[in-house]
């Protein structure tokens, strides 16, 4: 029997099902600052918390970093070109990305800088990498641009 394999965006898709509709509700009743700030609180949160247990195991360097970033992109949910990689930096820039294709379908694009962009900063941040990004396909850009810095301390 094949071994099925669940990808992050798969995973993503099964938030997203929860998430799209808990957020729209929330704005409703708080309005949208509000639920914003909420939500991005406890997203901002797990996702640093998530990159501490990623450094305590070990992975919170540039091999750790391109690991998590290739999971992203597996099965192309990500295309990307490379710009700079070596011990002290991982630089892409992310031309198409299935992740803000799924919420465009979902009627939900306005909401993936606030559930899906946004944890990417503090997860670095718990990694204890400097991370910078200036624009994002799922804001309207014309590319991600990522870009990880290692051991600038």
């Amino acid at each position: 029997m094949a071994e099925s394999k669940f990808t992050q965006f798969d995973h993503f898709k099964s938030q997203m099902t929860l998430l799209v509709p808990l957020v729209r509700r929330l704005r409703e009743e708080l309005g949208e600052a509000a639920a914003d700030d909420l939500v991005g609180e406890v997203l901002d949160a797990k996702a640093r918390a998530q990159g501490e247990r990623l450094a305590a195991a070990g992975r919170g360097d540039r091999h750790g970093m391109q690991r998590i970033f290739e999971a992203f992109a597996a099965d192309g949910a990500l295309e990307y070109q490379t710009l700079g990689e070596g011990e002290t930096e991982l630089c892409f820039d992310v031309q198409r990305c299935v992740y803000a294709e799924h919420l465009e379908k979902l009627g939900a694009r306005d909401l993936g800088p606030l559930l899906a962009c946004r944890v990417d900063g503090p997860m670095a941040e718990g990694m204890g990498i400097d991370f910078e990004r200036s624009q994002t396909l799922m804001a309207g850009g014309p590319c991600c641009d990522f870009r990880y810095r290692f051991g600038a301390d």
